[in-house]
């Protein structure tokens, strides 16, 4: 276990790649989501003509991304908001098509390249007026991250293990948020089982696409591991990919029961000693109006 400068815990290394199953061409992994992501989208392709919309061949003025796009199937773009208007138009966007077999036709089409897609997409010339020169059409490369479906759950099973470890026991159950877009579940799970203690399983959480939303849930094996985690609060994360501290916060169920009685809990506290669910009367029967300094309550709304 390594702690950085202000003692958070830190994994360092390769981001763990979910063991090789059966392959289909192009070296793809299914199946996949009708939703993913491309970036690295050329500036050529201006504002004016890439717009949040559903594309048929029977629109006029289209783009070329949308032209190109729909060579796969129907689809929607979808950017991130920018403030302002003329904010500059990001490099990134989502592709939700209304097939996931589209997902897969379009990873046909790309370069594979050391677990990387690559679509070439050629840029033509009424794209590229500079002043009064038109110039020639030329190719630009976008990258492709699909997203697995499967890898959405992890379930490790330890020798000895019966069918009530697997069980979904939010007491030893963890949140995590703000998770980058290559994180899997495989991936999740073994981090968390090298720093903190055996895991058992993990759900990335989805959208109706079964896409990423940025969140997950993870069950340890045991009470020790998840004290550990639960304790520490956060987690450093280095990796080829990426490099960020990921903030972890017990799991609060909608309707959580207060520990000392049955009202609804609204709190929870974080330190050893504690580490329960209080509604408000029990929390100040419990710390008092003014709480220790490392017995600050978490609430749901925090954690969301």
């Amino acid at each position: 276990l390594l702690l950085n400068a202000d003692q958070t815990p830190t994994w360092s290394g390769t981001l763990p790649q979910n063991p090789p199953s059966t392959s289909s061409a192009n070296g793809m992994q299914g199946p996949f989501s009708q939703k993913l992501f491309l970036g690295g989208i050329p500036y050529e392709l201006s504002e004016g003509r890439v717009t949040e919309q559903i594309f048929t061949r029977e629109n006029k003025g289209h783009s070329d991304l949308l032209y190109e796009l729909h060579n796969f199937g129907r689809c929607t773009v979808r950017w991130p908001k920018t403030e302002g208007a003329g904010s500059v138009r990001p490099g990134f966007c989502h592709v939700i098509y209304q097939d996931a077999r589209s997902t897969v036709e379009l990873l046909r089409r790309c370069t594979h390249q050391n677990q990387e897609y690559f679509w070439h997409v050629q840029i033509r010339r009424s794209s590229l007026v500079v002043g009064n020169k038109i110039k020639p059409n030329h190719v630009k490369m976008i990258q492709v991250v699909p997203w697995c479906i499967t890898d959405n759950l992890c379930v490790i099973r330890y020798p000895n293990d019966d069918d009530s470890v697997l069980t979904k026991d939010w007491s030893r159950t963890i949140f995590l948020s703000a998770l980058h877009g290559k994180m899997t579940a495989y991936s999740l799970a073994l981090i968390m089982t090298d720093v903190f203690g055996a895991v058992s399983f993990v759900q990335i959480n989805t959208d109706k696409f079964l896409y990423p939303t940025g969140t997950a849930t993870v069950l340890f094996r045991d009470s020790h591991s998840y004290i550990r985690a639960v304790s520490t609060g956060s987690i450093y994360i280095k990796c080829d990919y990426f490099q960020k501290i990921h903030e972890i916060y017990p799991y609060l169920r909608e309707n959580e029961e207060c520990f000392s009685c049955s009202n609804s809990a609204i709190y929870f506290c974080r330190n050893n000693h504690c580490l329960r669910s209080y509604c408000k009367q029990c929390w100040i029967k419990k710390h008092g109006l003014r709480p220790l300094v490392d017995h600050q309550p978490i609430t749901r709304k925090q954690k969301k």
